[in-house]
Formats: structure tokens, sequence, C-alpha cells
């Protein structure tokens, strides 16, 4: 991140950074301050991570028991930082590349211009990489992360009139998952309506429900047996 930050310091030049960013604070040294801000931070999620692992998950371990058996807990994707450190940074940047060639082509489509996101294109892209680096190694952490940036960049340009009806114009959410879900709901509303959109998600709760009561009968019904 060291090197990173310097090379950009370089390309920007100290009058913009001094002038615009420092608050006249020597660019260089302002660039290392933030390098090492950063890897602070990096540091303090892996270690979060670790808190989660190590305290969290065994509390509720016995409460997840007693409500939903067989459960498996969903923790956040810095989960898999520590596995693959250089595969986190490799996935940051090939992703945020993607998000930015992304932009470029929506542009010159003359669509909506989706600016990418440094919080989004670093947990998702760096997460894609570390996947993509245990499947395929460097390249697979590249090509992998890279589409994963190409895919938040796109996904929000198909949700934005989704969020337009419900009067949040002109804000989007960059996550996978959000757009995909969220494009989903919405073209169910535009077809059965606000209520009826909330009568498929208590029906879609409820069938939930009945196949996880269903499932832990027939394993205890096995095992008695």
């Amino acid at each position: 991140m060291l090197i990173l930050y310097i090379v950009v310091a370089l390309v920007a030049g100290p009058k913009f950074i001094e002038s615009e960013l420092s608050g006249g604070k020597n660019f260089i040294v302002f660039s290392m301050i933030q390098a090492l801000t950063f890897a602070a931070g990096f540091i303090l999620i892996q270690n979060g991570v670790r808190l989660v692992l190590n305290e969290i998950v065994p509390a509720f371990k016995g409460i997840a028991s007693k409500l939903v058996p067989n459960s498996k807990p969903a923790l956040d994707c810095p989960i898999v930082f520590p596995y693959a450190p250089n595969a986190v940074l490799i996935g940051f940047l090939s992703s945020f590349i993607g998000g930015i060639v992304s932009m470029l082509a929506l542009a010159a489509a003359g669509l909506v211009i989706i600016i990418p996101g440094v919080v989004p294109h670093f947990f998702t892209g760096a997460t894609a990489g570390v996947f993509g680096n245990s499947t395929g190694g460097r390249k697979g952490a590249v090509i992998g992360a890279f589409v994963n940036g190409v895919i938040i960049s796109l996904l929000p340009v198909a949700l934005l009139p989704v969020l337009g009806s419900l009067g949040v114009a002109n804000s989007t959410f960059s996550d996978g998952d959000f757009g995909v879900a969220g494009i989903f709901l919405g073209k169910v509303q535009a077809l059965v309506g606000g209520y009826g959109l909330t009568a498929v998600l208590l029906g879609i709760l409820a069938i939930l429900v009945i196949l996880t009561i269903s499932s832990n009968k027939n394993k205890s019904s096995k095992i008695e047996n």
C-alpha cells in the first residue's frame, strides 16, 4: 500500500495534494501516513474476524442450536482475508480497475455512470481475489476480481429504476446480492403491487420455515431408527 499510495501521489503531483488534500503537509509524508492508516485498518479488520470466530460464533451457537438446529453462521466476506493477504490486495486493485473500465463503457454508451467506490470494491473484490486465487492462482485472482468489479458496476444501472420508484431516485447500492435481489423484488412489485410483494415474501418465508421443520423432523426420526 505504501508503494501504491506514493505512485498515485507522484502522478497527482505535489501541488494538488498539498493544496486540496493534505492541508499543506508534504505530499510524500501525507501519502505515507494514508498508506499506513489503510494498512492499520486492514489489520483491525483481520483482528475483528478472529474475534468473531473465537468469541461471537461460539456464543451464538447455543442459541442457534435451539432455535434453528443444524444451522451454520453466516459471516461477512472479511472472514476469508487472512487466508491469502496478497490475493486481497490483488483482488481489490483488479476489481477497482473493472469498475473504472465499466464506468468508461457506461459513459461511452450514454447510460447512467456508476462511479466505482473504494469500499465495495475492496470488500467484494478482495473476496473474489481470495476465491479466485484458491482455484486459479494469480490469473484466477485477477480475472475473478475484475469480473466482480464489472458486475457490481453494471447491476446498479438496472437497479436504479427500482429504487427510483421507492422514492430514493439517483441512489443505489453496489453489492451484487443487493442488486440481484433488488431487481427481482422490483419486478415482482411491478407485477403484483406492494401488498402482493409483501404476500409473496411472507409466503416464501413460511415455506422456508416449513421445510426447515420438516427436515429437522426427518433427521430426528432417522437418528431414533
